[in-house]
């Protein structure tokens, strides 16, 4: 049975985890992000603790790391530095908190593709996975496509950590195909490596985190693929609120179902 993720409302908590253990769903935090958050150690400690209060089984949650101008591949070693700090910051959090992973993003930039700015990523890149890996093994770390327009890069980077088994790579569909006519060179390229896919829907004119079955996406063609190279892997419906994972999931959740009948 496909492991579904949602989002917890942090203003709904307690409903939100009653809905969750209903449905049989999986939280993926999506708090520490914010810069805000992660330059108050306070608040940090507040949200972990009312998190616990709910007093779930965290082991198999994950969540999303920093993002925001984080480089660890830039050429200024004084943003590597901070960059690397609220990576760390994550993985210190999802230690705490005894989650399954923590998704970054790769955060290449196509404009500036070129054999030495690829190299530097690749590099770069490799050795800050490496490191935190190292320091925290109970943890694992997915690299998400972002801004790539091409599978090729994420590609080489997991080859390269094919080593380090609490590596692996999320698959945004939705990011995906704003990069594709169709998710297949992706599927095919990262198929090993995908342990986590994220999803919502959009109309193929930007990140718009619509709520599945309310935009443009093939659905029936995202199952093919997903049953066809990462079966196991675990589905975040990527939506803002409850109500919006309530509408999502259930969508997901008919159509994987009609899907599933069909190709019995």
């Amino acid at each position: 049975m496909t492991k579904f993720y949602i989002v917890p409302e942090f203003n709904h908590l307690e409903e939100t985890e009653r809905y969750a253990r209903e449905q049989e769903l999986f939280f993926e935090y999506n708090d520490f992000f914010s810069p805000e958050i992660l330059e108050n150690e306070s608040v940090i400690e507040e949200r972990i603790a009312a998190y616990r209060t709910l007093g779930r089984d965290c082991t198999e949650d994950t969540m999303h790391g920093a993002f925001f101008d984080v480089t660890v591949f830039s050429y200024d070693r004084r943003i590597r530095e901070i960059s690397f700090h609220r990576m760390r910051q994550s993985m210190e959090i999802a230690k705490k908190m005894g989650l399954r992973a923590v998704i970054f993003h790769g955060n290449y930039l196509p404009f500036l593709r070129g054999e030495r700015y690829d190299t530097n990523w690749l590099q770069r890149t490799e050795e800050a996975v490496r490191t935190l890996c190292k320091e925290y093994p109970v943890v694992q770390i997915y690299i998400e496509n972002m801004f790539e327009d091409s599978p090729e890069l994420m590609e080489k980077l997991a080859l390269r950590l094919q080593d380090v088994c609490t590596f692996g790579i999320c698959l945004d569909y939705s990011h995906a195909l704003l990069t594709s006519e169709n998710g297949e060179p992706w599927f095919s390229r990262l198929s090993p490596f995908i342990r986590h896919i994220h999803v919502n829907d959009h109309c193929f004119t930007g990140d718009a985190h619509m709520i599945p079955g309310e935009g443009r996406t093939d659905w029936d063609e995202f199952f093919r693929l997903r049953k066809q190279y990462a079966p196991e892997a675990t589905v975040l419906c990527e939506v803002t609120g409850l109500e919006a994972a309530k509408r999502g999931i259930k969508f997901l959740r008919s159509k994987i179902a009609d899907f599933e009948s069909q190709n019995a």
